[in-house]
């Protein structure tokens, strides 16, 4: 299988991305975005998408360049409408804003509409956590995209609705919470069916309302499940919420609605922790909890307990020094792209492992 440096796969989504017609600075953004979900270790949400992006691109469904509006605006909340550009775009714009508002007014809310995919939705309060703040995000399809059955339900009514939460750290990396409320992320079925590996236990059901462990099952009208397996209509209350954050508030549109076109409704708070208390105050208390959870002693089968983030901080260490392995079919596909915008000579092609 092919192994990549994390340089070489932005390289190539770059690349792609401008010859599909983003401006420079964009396509660096996405491509940033994009690898940096392989480097921490989730590939559901890596350069495994520039297939499906490109084909999105030639339906008209993202809109190459678009401009990121704000429409609504206070001193610390802001309402932006996308106009279908890629999600990485303006989902980033929004963090950034969310970024600067906090830092005047303590605390800000941002929402984006008009949205396609925004990749790993851990990723931007992410970047807020390394600019110093606390903050929490919600993502829903404004409509799209119904993958994942209610709890009691055989039919799929909600989307994957994840959440994301994050606060900095002196460790280098921050505490992250990212999760979907379904089982998983639609991506890792994805993954799996590339891999033709079986999923997971508990994570889908096929189209008459049965568990299955086939993916080909998911892609052929089957469902995920909300997350907490018996007890999922915790997952489901939480996908719920999200549609509120992100499909009301942040003007998405909610699953009661029927579309085609993903909206990747983003909802972000932003708190400048300093407006609390002081910042070396909670680094101090911080590390205090992290010290503390981790002391516990590792129940049978497992080797220590891990904090939220730290599996992805040791993944992105990893992968830095060893390359990212993209599978086969993953790779066959991004080849048939670069071969269609004739970028084969342009970008890396990677080194077998």
């Amino acid at each position: 299988m092919p192994i990549f440096h994390a340089e070489e796969l932005r390289v190539i989504a770059r690349e792609v991305f401008q010859a599909t017609g983003f401006p420079p600075a964009e396509a660096d953004v996405i491509a940033e975005v994009m690898v940096k979900a392989n480097l921490v270790g989730h590939d559901s949400h890596g350069v495994i998408h520039i297939p499906n992006y490109v084909g999105r691109i030639k339906r008209g469904e993202i809109v190459p360049g678009a401009p990121v509006e704000v429409v609504q605006e206070t001193a610390s909340t802001a309402l932006l409408d996308g106009h279908h550009t890629l999600g990485h775009v303006a989902a980033t714009r929004a963090t950034r804003l969310a970024l600067e508002k906090a830092r005047q007014n303590g605390v800000s809310a941002v929402g984006v509409y008009n949205l396609n995919h925004i990749g790993r939705v851990g990723t931007y309060p992410a970047m807020l956590a390394e600019a110093g703040m606390a903050s929490m995000l919600t993502c829903n399809t404004g409509g799209a995209g119904k993958r994942v059955v209610p709890f009691g339900g055989r039919e799929a009514r909600l989307p994957t609705n994840p959440i994301a939460m994050a606060a900095p750290t002196r460790r280098g990396w921050p505490l992250l919470l990212d999760m979907a409320t379904s089982a998983v992320a639609a991506g890792k079925i994805r993954v799996a069916k590339n891999q033709q590996k079986p999923t997971g236990e508990g994570w889908i059901v096929d189209k008459h309302g049965n568990p299955t462990t086939n993916p080909e099952d998911f892609y052929e009208g089957g469902a995920l499940l909300p997350l907490g397996g018996a007890q999922g209509h915790k997952g489901y209350s939480l996908a719920v919420m999200v549609e509120v954050f992100s499909g009301i508030i942040a003007r998405a549109g909610t699953a009661a609605l029927t579309r085609e076109r993903l909206n990747n409704g983003t909802f972000i708070v932003a708190i400048d922790i300093e407006t609390f208390l002081p910042k070396e105050t909670f680094l101090d208390e911080v590390e205090q909890l992290i010290t503390y959870l981790k002391s516990t002693p590792p129940a049978p089968g497992f080797a220590e307990v891990l904090v939220p983030g730290e599996y992805e901080a040791r993944q992105e260490e990893k992968r830095r020094a060893q390359g990212i392995v993209i599978d086969p079919e993953t790779w066959r596909q991004i080849q048939e792209v670069l071969r269609e915008y004739k970028l084969e000579d342009k970008v890396p092609s990677g080194r077998e492992g």
